[in-house]
């Protein structure tokens, strides 16, 4: 009578398997939907970031040409804007200057300046590069939270003139993103913008 008692209180090597299974099934499909709902989460975000930059360049630059008219393009490395570029028409710059005397080109932070330093876009290229846009008196138009891969300004030759503006922006390294989101937040943005008639 012992004996039978203790059998079936007792658990089978088959049930403990089964059981440790299908513990292991439920405990994966939590992780792979915990994993699944992060990265949308995270895809939206980067998205919203971008976007709010793109914006954020887009207003300043347009109302500044559409206040103040192009003055022209430039790839000089001084501070200054070079009026020869004027004939370069079509090709392709990586500052603009506005008839109010304000520019817009790349820049790297120096930390021990606490300033933003002007450079080529073939200086931001690789992702280990943090460039901003920035302007005339040296604050950035874009945020922390994304780099500038590539900027270039065209100037047309019309008899209203335009600018097409050329941007590659990537979501900067943060720690908590999957290597694949980095590289898969990289936007291309292109816009023209004329300024209002004389």
């Amino acid at each position: 009578m012992m004996n039978k008692y203790n059998k079936n209180k007792a658990f089978t090597l088959i049930e403990v398997i089964v059981s440790i299974t299908i513990f292991s099934i439920i405990i994966v499909s939590v992780i792979w939907i915990y994993i699944v709902s992060n990265d949308i989460t995270t895809k939206a975000d980067i998205n919203r970031i971008m976007q709010e930059n793109i914006k954020n360049i887009n207003i300043t630059i347009s109302e500044d040409i559409r206040k103040n008219w192009i003055l022209w393009v430039s790839s000089d490395a001084l501070d200054l804007c070079d009026m020869d570029t004027w004939s370069n028409y079509y090709k392709d710059w990586d500052k603009l200057c506005t008839n109010s005397l304000k520019k817009y080109y790349l820049a790297k932070k120096n930390e021990t300046l606490n300033q933003f330093i002007r450079v080529k876009s073939s200086e931001c290229s690789d992702v280990r590069d943090h460039c901003y846009i920035v302007t005339w008196d040296n604050s950035p138009l874009t945020n922390d939270q994304v780099s500038v891969k590539k900027l270039n300004f065209s100037l047309s030759k019309d008899s209203i003139p335009k600018v097409t503006m050329n941007i590659v922006l990537v979501v900067w390294k943060w720690l908590w993103i999957n290597r694949k989101l980095v590289e898969d937040s990289e936007i291309i943005f292109q816009t023209t913008i004329s300024q209002r008639p004389f």
